[in-house]
């Protein structure tokens, strides 16, 4: 179960309500017993690296070992500039994820860690407790081929990426590529990808056009949320199916508010099996 890692929304109005999303995932975590929790993904300028590592450990504790770390270099300029956080180029951004992933790493697993970058040093540093997870995940999440991929091969567990099943296959391909350079096998890496956000399954076209209604109610967002043509089951397990082929391991599903449990139920209950039953 993810949250995205946003200060303000994205959509409808832009001055609405938004939780912070570590402090949401403890609550979610004391919560719940069997699901595994995560941001897709946190904003690596938003919290110096050794502090968002004592964060993840701490939610590794409240959770019993199901805690993921969601990392990605962040994009949101106005966010920054409200807050008055640096917003480096996008070349800046990519080079202190790259180096965090490395201090998360390090912190992570090792007893002392000590490490010189260009944007973050560590010296002797001590970051008890360890995660209840002998090693516990990290999801790098972006599609960039020279560096964001690179970092993925280096240091990620799950990689997580958008696109059609050929941009998939292309990803991966190309992933693949750099964990040959690095040294890494490419199997120890789990790529997931998502399905649009606007996804409503239901038996008639009228049925989901009331549901994105709700939704657009809800946001207080002026224009119409544009229907997504896989609204039946067989349609998402077919778009599931080619994106498993193209080499994909796992589809994380969007939902905005009011939350749509009639398609929550429907993916449990009869997606699921029938993606199964095609793929396996």
């Amino acid at each position: 179960m993810w949250t995205w890692d946003h200060f303000v929304p994205l959509d409808g109005d832009p001055r609405g309500p938004m939780f912070e999303a570590w402090e949401l995932l403890a609550a979610w975590g004391a919560l719940t017993t069997r699901v595994r929790l995560g941001t897709l993904v946190t904003g690596n300028t938003y919290r110096h690296p050794p502090v968002l590592a004592k964060m993840v450990a701490t939610l590794d504790h409240i959770t019993s070992g199901r805690a993921m770390l969601g990392l990605g270099a962040a994009w949101h300029e106005g966010e920054h500039a409200m807050y008055g956080l640096r917003f480096p180029t996008t070349g800046g951004r990519l080079a202190r994820m790259d180096e965090a992933a490395r201090v998360l790493r390090l912190l992570l697993d090792e007893p002392v860690a000590s490490f010189t970058g260009k944007h973050y040093v560590l010296t002797d540093a001590v970051a008890e407790p360890k995660p209840v997870q002998k090693r516990l995940p990290i999801l790098i999440g972006g599609g960039g081929e020279q560096k964001t991929l690179r970092t993925v091969a280096k240091y990620a567990d799950y990689w997580h990426g958008h696109g059609t099943p050929e941009v998939i296959r292309h990803k991966l391909d190309v992933l693949a590529r750099h964990c040959a350079d690095v040294g890494r096998d490419v199997t120890e890496i789990t790529p997931l990808t998502s399905v649009r956000p606007d996804l409503v399954l239901r038996d008639t076209v009228g049925d989901v056009e009331a549901q994105l209604e709700r939704v657009r109610a809800r946001s207080r967002d002026a224009e119409p949320v544009q229907m997504n043509p896989i609204h039946t089951v067989d349609a998402l397990v077919e778009r599931c199916a080619e994106l498993w082929r193209a080499g994909a391991r796992g589809f994380i599903l969007y939902f905005k508010a009011p939350f749509d449990h009639e398609t929550i139920e429907r993916i449990a209950t009869e997606v699921r099996p029938k993606l199964e039953a095609a793929i396996l």
